[in-house]
């Protein structure tokens, strides 16, 4: 009895040893894996860190790269600026030169299109619209290049009106301050017929046709003088009588 007893407990101790140690054996793999997963998590950890500290200096030079980039971008829009600037100024300038360049191209054409309204109203026997804007001319263009015409046609006009001693006075202007126009033969032979139509100073009418005659005895004016001289009975002029 005693010597199953001790085989049981033989048995008993002997299974419990080996249980044991297949634990033990079992542990031990467990920690293996757990060891050989903890040196991967370094590893991969080991890694990791490159990766960031290879993404930071990847982020610190992108950043200063973009501080280069700002940079220019500042540098460049004040040029920008500074480009804008010059050309508002020269746009403003070009503007102000352009304004002066019509204002004057205005005062150019300003006096020739009143010159033309003018002998258009003459032309189409406008008197007064004709007159209105001959005096407009040279009321405002005392030195206008069409003056001695606006003296001239003014007086054609008041002469169409029977206004006598208003075309005489235009003629007389045109005389005076023009001597060696063209037109002095025509205005010397209306002025005296002005004078004649007004009944007054009728020898003054008379030295100027004899002046056409005298200095344009080839014109149709002069023609016209001796004409007039005849029909007012002037000295000199009546024919002689014929000799029996």
């Amino acid at each position: 009895m005693r010597n199953v007893f001790l085989l049981c407990l033989t048995t008993f101790i002997f299974s419990g040893c080996v249980a044991t140690q297949h634990d033990m054996l079992q542990l031990q793999s467990q920690m293996d894996d757990l060891n050989s997963s903890l040196a991967t998590m370094q590893k991969n950890q080991a890694d990791l860190a490159v990766k960031i500290d290879n993404l930071s200096r990847n982020l610190t030079a992108f950043s200063e790269d973009l501080k280069d980039v700002s940079a220019r971008m500042d540098r460049f829009s004040s040029n920008l600026s500074r480009i804008d600037s010059n050309i508002n100024t020269k746009v403003s300038g070009l503007g102000k030169r352009i304004e002066k360049q019509q204002k004057v191209m205005k005062e150019e054409l300003l006096p020739a299109k009143i010159y033309s309204v003018a002998y258009s109203n003459l032309a189409n026997k406008n008197y007064d619209g004709a007159i209105s804007y001959f005096k407009k001319y040279i009321e405002r263009f005392s030195d206008g290049e069409m003056l001695e015409g606006a003296y001239y046609n003014l007086a054609q006009a008041y002469y169409a009106k029977n206004k006598w001693k208003e075309s005489a006075i235009s003629y007389a202007n045109l005389l005076d301050k023009y001597p060696n126009s063209f037109r002095v033969p025509s205005a010397r032979l209306r002025y005296a017929k002005c004078l004649l139509k007004m009944g007054k100073k009728k020898e003054e009418a008379i030295k100027y046709l004899k002046s056409v005659i005298k200095d344009y005895p080839k014109t149709a004016e002069a023609k016209y003088a001796r004409s007039e001289l005849k029909k007012i009975g002037a000295p000199g002029t009546r024919k002689k009588p014929r000799r029996k």
